[in-house]
């Protein structure tokens, strides 16, 4: 139940995967806050959706950056969680290995992290390029080592010396000249410069994609280098994907006596002295907080950078036509001649076989996720003709599944109706300037104590960049007090 009476000190309009972060991290600090969410569950655009008995999640399930002494590591001994038991638990993290595997026409990878074994696959499928692979990722392993502290650190320590604050001063330095010089250039330039065969340079685009959605000639050798670094630590699958993160960082919310209330829209901002003084609900009720954040849904409109529109395709499939050797998480191009993306590659993501609420007994939830042709027609009538192909593919890849393959429907109701949620708000005011240093995105806007905090997508490393803009936020508002 909403608490109107109460004064918070911050108030989160939206209850996305940043939104909930930032929220728990001020409520852990000691702050009070409250978490108003439109939806009738929490994550964002990042939900549950069932059709005919199977279970999907609208979302990402296999993360990035949840290493130990990782960034999210750090963030959770600060909320008072311990990553490592979680994940020894098995309860929500599950390690798996390989946890991800890369078909070609030609190819077939199991990608692991542990680098032994990855290049061990590696050999078995390209004998001829050991040598240029072992240079490539040393020169990768250089960068990182220089990028990833700053990158990834959670907080910054004041040094305690002169030596250490040379130390710090020069690591510093370092990290901005890497930036500027990896940034100037694609990362189509080191597969080319190691004589890469085209084959890896199709594989390694392929993460790029799924990952950080673009091409090797659009994405810069900095987005290469911070991929790769953070798959050669871990990749871990979430049960339940951010639906279930988020209900953890809900119940932190909750034990340092936060509210999250569900099912309340808001419709406009208070304000007093153009300071933001706290929301108006749609019933009239007025909360007064210090600081209030809108967590923005995605594809947010205060992001002006192109990008590519992700659908999504769910089927149900036997177990009995898997293919032995496929994998849960699989990254598929199926020819080297086409340049469109659109019907040519796909990530799909099968339900793993012990979460049996995914599915009916003896089938699997597969989903199937690509890009739309940039294109005015509208979305519908270009995924109605995607569709056919799409489950061409599908056989061919699986080739026991031809009439076995049910298909259930798509994305696009659902990716529609996630992102009416504060969006409103956020065009009763103007962005006057956009915070993004080391990974982290929010807004600063023309109220004080008023922040735009955009959803940074449904991508995997999306919730790493997710992670570090909750935290950023969080210390720029604990600042007000």
């Amino acid at each position: 139940m909403l608490n109107s009476s109460r004064r918070y000190d911050v108030i989160v309009v939206g209850a996305g995967l940043e939104g909930l972060l930032c929220a728990a991290l001020l409520a852990k600090r000691g702050k009070q806050v409250l978490v108003l969410e439109e939806a009738p569950t929490s994550g964002g655009a990042s939900v549950h959706i069932h059709k005919e008995g199977y279970t999907f999640i609208q979302g990402p399930t296999l993360f990035l950056g949840f290493e130990r002494d990782g960034l999210y590591d750090r963030l959770f001994t600060e909320m008072g969680l311990s990553l490592s038991l979680l994940k020894r638990e098995g309860l929500l993290f599950r390690k798996t290995q390989p946890p991800l595997q890369i078909v070609l026409p030609d190819h077939r990878l199991d990608y692991f992290t542990e680098s032994g074994e990855g290049l061990d696959e590696l050999k078995r499928e390209f004998p001829d390029q050991v040598q240029e692979l072992a240079a490539f990722g040393a020169e990768m392993e250089r960068w990182d080592e220089i990028i990833r502290p700053r990158m990834h650190q959670a907080q910054r320590l004041k040094p305690g010396t002169v030596r250490d604050w040379i130390r710090a001063f020069r690591a510093r330095m370092r990290y901005f000249s890497a930036v500027r010089t990896q940034r100037r250039q694609p990362a189509s330039d080191p597969i080319r410069r190691h004589g890469l065969v085209p084959e890896i340079g199709r594989g390694l685009e392929l993460l790029l994609l799924i990952f950080i959605g673009k091409t090797t000639e659009e994405a810069t050798g900095l987005d290469l280098i911070h991929l790769l670094g953070l798959i050669r630590r871990e990749m871990i699958t979430v049960s339940g994907g951010i639906p279930r993160l988020s209900e953890l960082l809900v119940k932190v919310i909750q034990e340092c006596h936060g509210d999250v209330v569900y099912r309340q829209p808001v419709s406009e901002i208070v304000l007093r002295h153009r300071h933001a003084d706290g929301i108006r609900t749609a019933d009239g009720e007025m909360v007064h907080g210090t600081s209030v954040i809108l967590n923005l849904p995605w594809p947010s409109s205060t992001d002006k950078s192109p990008q590519r529109r992700p659908y999504a395709l769910y089927y149900g499939v036997p177990d009995r036509v898997l293919p032995f050797p496929m994998k849960d998480h699989l990254l598929f191009l199926r020819s080297y001649l086409r340049p469109s993306l659109s019907d040519n590659f796909f990530y799909l993501q099968v339900n793993p076989v012990q979460d049996h609420w995914a599915a009916p007994d003896g089938k699997r939830a597969l989903r199937v996720v690509g890009y739309l042709p940039e294109s005015d027609s509208p979305n519908r009538e270009i995924l109605k003709t995607l569709i056919p192909s799409v489950t061409s593919h599908l056989t061919w890849l699986m080739p026991f599944s031809e009439g076995a393959l049910t298909f259930l429907g798509d994305d696009l109701g659902e990716t529609e109706a996630a992102a009416r949620i504060p969006l409103k708000l956020a065009e009763q005011v103007r962005t006057t300037r956009r915070v993004a240093r080391d990974g982290a995105c929010y807004y600063l806007t023309s109220l004080k104590n008023l922040y735009l905090l955009p959803d940074l997508g449904r991508r995997p490393v999306a919730a790493l960049e997710s992670a570090r803009s909750a935290l950023e936020l969080a210390n720029q508002v604990a600042k007000n007090f």
